[in-house]
C-alpha cells in the first residue's frame, strides 16, 4: 500500500500582544463580580440594620402610647391620676441580654374644665349646676429601651396627648399634680 501524504503541519504563532489575554479577561471578570458581590453584601447588611432599627423605634412607640392607654384606662376606672412607671422585660428574646421597656407616665392632669354641653345627663338645671362636665387631661408618656444594667438606652420616644372625656365628674385628686413642680414637669407640651 501506498502512503498518503500527510499534509503539512503548520503552526500558528500568536502574536506577542495576544499571548494571555483571555487569562487577563477572566481576571478582570472576576474583580468585578467580587466587587459587585461585596457591594450587594454590604447594602444587605445596611438593610438589615435600618431594618433592626425600625423594630426598635417601633416597639418604643408602642411601649409609649401602652402607657398612654393604661394612664387613661387607670384614671377612669380607678380615679387615679398619678404618675406611674411601668417596666417588662422583652419576652421575645434571651434573658441574659437584658433587653427592657421603662415607661415613665406623667400624671393625668386636666387642663380643660368645661360645662359638658353635648350630654343629656346635664340637660337639668344650668351650667353652673351640673356636676358632669367636659374635662380634657394632658398626658406625657416616655419610653426608654435599654439592654444590660439599664445604663444604656437603645431608643427613646415620648409622646403628648390631650383626652377629652365627657361626661365627666371633676375629681380634687386630678389637680393635685398642679401644686407640685416636679409632677407638673413631667408633662410636656
Amino acid at each position: 500500500m501506498a502512503q498518503k501524504p500527510s499534509a503539512p503541519v503548520t503552526r500558528r504563532r500568536s502574536r506577542r500582544g495576544e499571548a494571555g489575554s483571555a487569562y487577563m479577561i477572566v481576571l478582570l471578570v472576576l474583580v468585578v463580580l467580587t466587587i459587585l458581590a461585596l457591594s450587594l453584601a454590604f447594602l444587605t447588611q445596611t438593610e438589615v440594620q435600618i431594618g433592626g432599627n425600625e423594630r426598635v423605634t417601633n416597639r418604643v412607640f408602642y411601649a409609649a402610647e401602652s402607657g398612654i392607654a393604661a394612664a387613661t384606662a387607670n384614671a377612669m376606672v380607678n380615679r387615679d391620676y398619678r404618675a406611674h412607671v411601668y417596666t417588662f422585660t422583652d419576652p421575645g428574646t434571651v434573658a441574659s441580654l437584658g433587653f427592657t421597656e421603662t415607661v415613665d407616665v406623667s400624671p393625668v392632669l386636666p387642663i380643660l374644665d368645661s360645662p359638658c354641653n353635648l350630654c343629656e345627663i346635664n340637660d337639668a338645671g344650668t351650667y353652673t349646676e351640673k356636676s358632669f362636665r367636659k374635662i380634657n387631661h394632658a398626658l406625657t408618656a416616655t419610653s426608654t429601651r435599654t439592654y444590660g444594667t439599664g445604663t444604656s438606652a437603645l431608643a427613646q420616644k415620648t409622646l403628648a396627648v390631650m383626652i377629652e372625656i365627657q361626661p365627666w365628674q371633676a375629681s380634687p385628686e386630678a389637680y393635685q399634680p398642679l401644686t407640685d413642680p416636679t409632677q407638673l414637669a413631667k408633662i410636656k407640651f
